[in-house]
């Protein structure tokens, strides 16, 4: 494609890896007031970095942040999106910057993603994806979505997604309502048509318990894999990946489970976080009471877990939004760490791993109760800032100290 496109899970894969280096906690802080208490918040960058911020109430703000600090208003959008819809944000040399916004037909839980540079997938309100141009759909298929089910694309271009929402299995509701799917689908769009690619249909009460998987390479291979959070009411949540092959699924990988129902494990990403850089999928345990900050490593035919760090979190009870975290090498030293919220949700901890486990690198103040997603962004010269709404009405920024 030729734009580029920003998303509130930091890239199309939704695997939230960011790439750059960053010199965290090392940083200016900026507060930017909002006219409003943020939802989601999208950054790009280039010669200054550029903040799309959703408010509550569907307003769109967008916070403009120079490399010196100097913090402006750009633009101020009532009504922009319905309440809740999160943004996709898109750069283009031709067209500049624009906020994909979506029609009545699109859900207004979820949005569309550009899968080339003429056409869009979406979830339209009654649970169908949508292949459309900006002339109207060209393709549909019939798969009782969810209306919060988000769509994530690998780098050849297939789309991964849940699909068979149900209520009628098990039922937790900690992210918004008591519907979670039943089956992962892979998808690719050619000559203007949906084509399915594999179907995996979940036995019994097991779901999803999510709104999307990610990929990533979890075998090495250099194949983009497929991970998941598989839940029921007696072993409550487990990580599966699905070894991709490019074309079919080829084996089938589980974590161990919580061990009890109504536990909930938050899948958040995978890059080698490992003491000698071995690959390794982050996730938080039971994020509502006491989470703790996990690390799983394939070994063998499973996932196991070799590290774990307390007294953290990535998501609030009953929240659709599960961005409130991110990975990369924010503090420069050549490893990649994982962000996550302290159990108030008032500063960012940055945990990494060593030989002894994972322990604390650094954290940094948010200065009130973050509610929005994790909003990094790559400036120029690969450095890293990042960015995070709070309740009080304030996009607070992290930006790197002037060279």
């Amino acid at each position: 494609m030729l734009d580029r496109y920003f998303y509130t899970f930091h890239n199309p894969a939704g695997n939230h890896f960011v790439r750059g280096s960053g010199s965290f906690p090392d940083v200016h802080t900026i507060d930017v007031p909002l006219r409003g208490a943020p939802a989601w918040a999208v950054g790009y960058a280039m010669e200054t970095a550029v903040w799309h911020v959703v408010l509550e109430n569907g307003d769109l703000q967008v916070i403009e942040v120079a490399l010196n600090g100097a913090a402006r208003s750009l633009a101020y959008q009532p009504s922009w999106f319905e309440v809740a819809q999160p943004p996709v944000v898109g750069v283009s040399m031709i067209e500049g910057t624009y906020v994909l916004r979506s029609d009545e037909s699109v859900s207004p839980l979820s949005h569309p993603i550009p899968v080339n540079d003429f056409e869009v997938l979406y979830i339209n309100r009654a649970g169908g994806m949508v292949l459309g141009r900006e002339d109207g759909a060209l393709a549909s298929l019939p798969i009782d979505a969810q209306a919060d089910a988000r769509l994530v694309m690998n780098r050849m271009g297939q789309v991964a997604l849940y699909a068979n929402a149900s209520d009628q299995r098990y039922v937790h509701g900690i992210m918004g309502d008591p519907i979670e799917a039943a089956t992962l689908l892979v998808l690719e769009v050619r000559d203007s048509e949906i084509r399915l690619l594999a179907r995996v249909d979940l036995p019994g009460e097991d779901v999803y318990e999510g709104i999307a998987p990610f990929w990533a390479d979890v075998d090495g291979d250099g194949v983009e894999d497929l991970v998941t959070t598989v839940s029921n009411g007696t072993l409550g949540a487990r990580l599966r990946a699905y070894l991709w092959d490019g074309g079919a699924i080829r084996q089938e990988l589980d974590g161990p489970a919580i061990g009890r129902g109504n536990r909930w494990r938050h899948q958040l990403s995978a890059a080698p976080f490992g003491p000698a850089g071995q690959f390794e999928i982050a996730a938080t345990l039971t994020p509502h009471i006491g989470g703790a900050l996990e690390f799983f490593r394939l070994s063998g035919g499973s996932l196991k877990r070799v590290a774990t760090f307390p007294g953290v979190t990535t998501h609030s009870l009953g929240s659709r939004n599960l961005d409130q975290t991110a990975a990369g090498d924010f503090n420069g030293d050549g490893r990649s760490e994982v962000l996550a919220m302290d159990l108030e949700r008032r500063a960012v901890v940055a945990v990494g791993r060593d030989e002894e486990g994972a322990r604390e690198l650094w954290r940094l103040d948010a200065g009130g109760e973050i509610v929005s997603n994790f909003a990094p962004v790559e400036l120029l010269g690969d450095r890293l800032a990042l960015a995070a709404g709070t309740a009080d009405g304030r996009l607070r920024v992290w930006l790197p100290k002037s060279e």
